[in-house]
């Protein structure tokens, strides 16, 4: 499209300053303002008011004194101290840093823009602008605020369009002349409007019209796709994958590289797949386009794999690097120590895909992988292995560079100022615009990091993109693996997660309450159940772009504790989420028909998702109907009326775990906030445990002096671990868990771990299930054993939490089998926990989507939460045991509704579930959802009465173990 030039742009803003509205630089301070804000600020550059002049609203937020622009020198930060405005130029002092800078201040009708013209004193970092509001960016608001970064030197903390705090910095590493922001306060209808008007023209910012400001106007991110990946599809399966597409009511592919693909960074595509290299997929995508279904490129942005040409035989000597080192010595061709002048004690070894650190040394045409350093002088690289990769070992004279390389996801990335930085980004635009793909993935960008760390990921991984974008001929649609301010302008969608495992109604409205928050980064929303239920109901973003509920991966039962079922309803909840928000979907896994005729549940759920997807599509439900349905925690069903018209009914789901026949589980109370009806049910035999004494157990604590230490606690929390001379039957050993709270945190914040560590790792592969003895106190606060893995091991600190509510007083013992999830956000934990390799905050996939690597458990934790306030509470803990499991077979299973009971003469495994629906049929289905048998009922049907119900489950168990059953009481509503 046509730009402007330099000059004209110039001119054009010169010809602005006269309308710039300035009030004098008095008492009333300096005024910046157009026809819909005014912003006020005082000459000590204390800021005064930010007005919505229609509204005569003022949204800075009061609740404490704010300046507009402050600096950071030397490791200490300084308010401005004085401003002045003369002549269109801004000028800022900062008096105590000894640092000044001048901003060169223009108007339009719908924004007012600040330009960075000269900085003095040399500060680390100018934050130009500064101003917290009292705005909560939420679609309800009549207003919306917004900065704008217009180039990549400028960093604006939040992302478009609806933003609380309007903050602009720039940084001398990367320039700090030049670095520009928009400035928008408008109603909210015309934030986009306005943003496109912006943009269309900026010189700083490539142009896309397929994102940003205009996601909403485009077509491809209210899209569903599949994801293809490993070279799945290709010319002789495309007509497969297209049939399996409309199964699902989906319009698009992504096609995720690596694998058999394509090779990550060189693009070397796999020749025995598609031996005309990108030509046969150019004819691929060209059948998927005469389908009417998109095609996108899945890359791993700028991350390149090992084995391409990029890295061996010859290694591309634009490759990223941590630190250079100097050989001290010379070193030759069979050398497995190399010694070098720079300190190695900072180096580490440990790696994994999480991690950011490799153990690979560049030295000119080598690659050389370590085992370790030594971390006093002589400084070394010792257990080398020479000539990886594929590269030749070679001799290196003293002084050669040897550079440890960046690594990220077990690849490398190119160094972030080199011809290869650059050439990867022309290479991913020109296979785009060749092969006609209508969208890029740039997975992986979420390493965006690995250069100037967290401080500049924002700089990094758009810089990436800003190539990509200028070298495409035809804008497309883009997403990304995390999100920055300047990625928006070119995202059609926000934002993929990756898929649970378990706890699924819970993640999806903790999905949408991220996506409708100004957190940036997926996974890492620290939200808890009151802001979770705020946010999920919203009508949509701050960032204002079309919604995504994927990625999806769908379950049938395995015997792992820590992966559910994914049932019908969890897929209703899902899809009528997806319908509320007008949401996509990607699903995962198999999906063709030998994975459906495997596993029929699969085809179940595609049929479900199908039938969603063609009334989202259509926009057959009203915006009233929307709103209901986006209310989080209600589960609704779809069914056909005796017209043909589509509808919707209330449901509820009453999930009950029996953990024993007689352990007193087996009853109890379920509430229906509907009219009276039918029973309506499943039964679902779990995986059982042996028992407490079984020579198979392994014992995972001692009680030895210090075995556990407090590793953190909520501010006026304390607590301590000692001995207990009260034990449980057969115990050689027991703990007093006492804790007491002062009540400054809230009383779902109130926590404290202790933990032990296990040196070596402990195997608990078969054995990943806990037994435990609990002396409760009945003060209801919540006990929580948790196990997990080194960071770099599990999935970025994945955990195993096992909740024990503490409302009971004396002995009991648990078998703690299924790993907690639903309830986890109605929490609040420790906010932030990190290692130098991996710098991860809070991570929602730690308890939805990770699985702990029970081979290699390096921890057993111990919390409480909930602690009630100004009161000790105190559990004595018996021994733990990681128990095995063992599948359990039931007979007769029968359910007694106030009085009335049903026996279902059937026979089940662990897996099997009875579901006796609405229309009073009765299926037994094996654990892969094959209908096994249609039950013939003898017995007649029970009723939910409206209110109050006594419930009670009973069936013949399996001698020795726990009879383990999950236990679904369904109550429907009427129409909406």
């Amino acid at each position: 499209m046509e730009k402007r030039s330099f000059y004209a742009r110039y001119l054009h803003l010169v010809m602005l300053f006269l309308a710039v509205i300035v009030a004098s630089c008095g008492r009333e301070g300096i005024v910046f303002e157009n026809e819909y804000f005014r912003y006020e600020i005082t000459p000590e550059g204390k800021n005064l008011h930010f007005i919505d002049k229609q509204n005569n609203a003022d949204y800075l937020k009061d609740d404490g004194i704010s300046y507009c622009a402050s600096v950071k020198k030397e490791g200490r930060e300084y308010n401005v101290t004085g401003i002045a405005l003369e002549g269109g130029i801004l000028k800022l002092n900062f008096d105590e840093a000894g640092v000044s800078a001048e901003l060169l201040v223009t108007k339009a009708e719908d924004h007012i823009n600040f330009q960075v013209k000269n900085v003095t004193g040399d500060p680390w970092s100018l934050t130009f602008m500064n101003v917290p509001l009292s705005l909560e960016g939420m679609s309800y608001e009549p207003f919306g605020a917004c900065l704008l970064a217009m180039n990549l030197n400028t960093h604006v903390v939040q992302l478009p369009a609806l933003q609380t705090f309007m903050k602009a910095t720039c940084y001398s590493r990367l320039g700090m002349e030049g670095a520009e922001i928009s400035m928008l306060g408008l109603p909210q209808k015309m934030v986009l409007p306005a943003i496109r008007d912006i943009v269309k023209g900026a010189e700083g910012i490539p142009f896309s019209d397929q994102g940003g400001a205009w996601a909403q106007m485009a077509k491809e991110g209210f899209g569903s796709y599949l994801m293809s990946g490993g070279g799945r599809l290709t010319e002789e399966t495309v007509d497969e994958w297209i049939e399996s597409c409309k199964s699902l009511g989906f319009n698009q592919i992504d096609n995720h590289g690596g694998g058999a693909f394509f090779k990550f960074g060189s693009f070397e595509l796999n020749k025995e797949k598609y031996p005309d290299g990108w030509e046969s997929f150019k004819r691929i995508n060209e059948k998927l386009h005469e389908a009417g279904i998109s095609s996108i490129l899945h890359t791993y942005s700028f991350f390149i794999d090992k084995n391409s040409n990029i890295v061996t035989p010859v290694p591309n000597e634009g490759l990223g690097y941590f630190e250079g080192f100097t050989l001290a010595a010379p070193v030759d061709a069979g050398a497995d120590e190399i010694i070098v002048n720079e300190s190695t004690a900072d180096v580490s070894t440990t790696t994994g895909f999480w991690v950011r650190n490799s153990t690979t040394l560049r030295i000119g045409n080598e690659l050389i992988e370590f085992t370790g350093v030594t971390k006093s002088p002589p400084y070394k690289f010792t257990g080398c292995k020479r000539g990886a990769l594929g590269t030749q070992a070679l001799e290196h004279p003293a002084n050669e560079k040897a550079f440890h390389l960046m690594e990220m996801f077990g690849r490398f990335v190119p160094g972030e100022d080199t011809e290869l930085f650059t050439d990867i980004a022309k290479r991913t635009a020109q296979i785009v615009d060749e092969c006609k793909f209508d969208g890029i993935y740039f997975d992986a960008a979420d390493g965006s990091d690995l250069w100037g760390g967290e401080e500049f990921y924002w700089h990094y991984g758009p810089k990436f993109v800003f190539e990509v974008a200028q070298n495409l001929k035809k804008p497309v649609g883009m997403e990304m693996a995390g999100m920055t301010h300047l990625w928006w302008h070119y995202r059609s969608r926000w934002q993929a997660w990756d898929s649970p495992v378990r706890g699924y109604k819970r993640f999806v409205d903790i999905h949408l309450a991220s996506i409708k928050s100004d957190t940036y980064k997926h996974g890492e929303f620290m939200g808890h159940t009151p802001v979770i239920d705020k946010l999920a109901r919203a009508e949509h973003s701050p960032l204002m772009l079309p919604l995504f509920l994927g990625w999806w991966r769908n379950y049938p039962w395995t015997a792992s504790p820590q992966v559910e079922m994914t049932h019908t309803d969890d897929i209703e909840y899902l899809c009528s989420k997806m319908i509320g928000n007008n949401a996509g979907l990607c699903v995962q896994g198999s999906v063709d028909k030998k994975a459906v005729e495997d596993v029929p549940l699969l085809g179940q759920l595609h049929a479900i998702i199908r039938q969603y997807e063609e009334l989202r599509h259509k926009k057959y439900f009203s915006d009233s109907i929307r709103t209901i349905l986006r209310e989080p925690g209600k589960d609704f069903t779809l069914f056909q009326e005796q017209n043909g018209d589509w509808n919707f009914k209330p449901v509820v789901y009453n999930e009950h775990k029996v953990t024993g026949l007689s352990d007193g589980s087996g009853s109890w109370t379920v509430q229906n906030e509907f009219f009276q009806q039918s029973l309506k049910l499943r039964i679902q035999p779990l995986m059982s445990v042996k028992p407490f004494d079984d020579p198979s157990n392994i014992l995972l604590t001692e009680y030895a002096a210090n075995e556990f230490s407090n590793e953190g606690n909520a501010t006026g929390v304390t607590g301590e671990v000692t001995a207990s001379d009260d034990l449980p039957e057969n115990a050689g050993a027991a703990i007093n868990f006492s804790a007491r709270s002062s009540g400054t945190s809230p009383r779902e914040g109130a926590w404290i771990k202790m933990e032990k560590q296990f040196t070596p790792l402990i195997d608990l592969e078969n054995n990943q299930a806990l037994g435990v003895w609990i002396k409760g106190d009945g003060n209801g606060q919540l006990l929580n054993l948790r196990t997990g893995n080194p960071k770099h091991i599990g999935y970025a600190g994945v955990r195993g939490d096992h909740f024990i509510d503490i409302d009971f007083t004396g002995w009991k013992y648990f078998e703690l089998v299924e790993v907690e999830s639903e309830r986890f956000s109605d929490y609040i934990w420790e906010t932030h926990v990190e290692t130098r390799e991996i710098p991860e905050g809070f991570n929602v996939y730690n308890s939805y989507k990770g699985t702990v690597k029970m081979s290699s458990v390096d921890k057993l934790q111990l919390w409480y939460n909930n602690l009630p306030a100004n009161k000790e509470v105190n559990c004595i803990i018996g021994p733990v045991k990681a128990l095995p499991l063992v599948p359990v077979t039931i007979a007769n299973p029968a359910v007694t509704i106030n009085g009335e009971t049903i026996v279902f003469p059937v026979e089940m495994e662990s897996g099997m579930y009875l579901e006796l629906d609405s229309d009073n049929v009765c299926r037994l289905y094996s654990p892969k959802g094959k209908v096994l048998q249609e039950v013939q009922l003898r017995d007649k049907i029970p009723e939910l009465k409206p209110g109050s119900n006594n419930v009670s489950f009973s069936c013949e168990g399996t001698e020795g173990v726990s009879s383990r059953v999950m236990v679904t009481v369904i109550g429907e509503g009427k129409p909406l």
